[in-house]
């Protein structure tokens, strides 16, 4: 696959691929999947974003208990505003992150 190309794109394309293959197949002549990378690529980003949040959401939390309210928003602001920081940095400076997909 060519570097920068969407895996998910390709595997809708593929599949639609092998169906028209496999209807030209002599009979008894079969295809199979092996492995179905774009459901791969798709689980490690859902499982990448939801590790993420549940991260933030406990640092709140126990940023909240520990050090009060004030102190505590304080840090409420400063994650999300240093991961943006961190992803507008990245792409800026061409550093990729496959987890993301705008990031080129």
């Amino acid at each position: 696959m060519k570097s920068g190309a969407n895996l998910l794109k390709f595997g809708e394309a593929l599949k639609e691929e092998m169906a028209k293959v496999t209807a030209d197949l002599p009979i008894g002549v079969g295809v199979h999947l092996v492995a179905d990378q774009p459901v791969v690529v798709e689980h490690a980003v859902s499982g990448f974003t939801e590790a993420l949040f549940e991260a933030v959401v406990i640092v709140l939390g126990i940023s909240f208990l520990s050090l009060g309210l004030r102190a505590g928003l304080v840090v409420a602001i400063a994650i999300p505003l240093v991961l943006a920081i961190t992803f507008v940095v990245m792409a800026y400076t061409g550093i990729r992150c496959s987890a993301f997909r705008w990031v080129h």
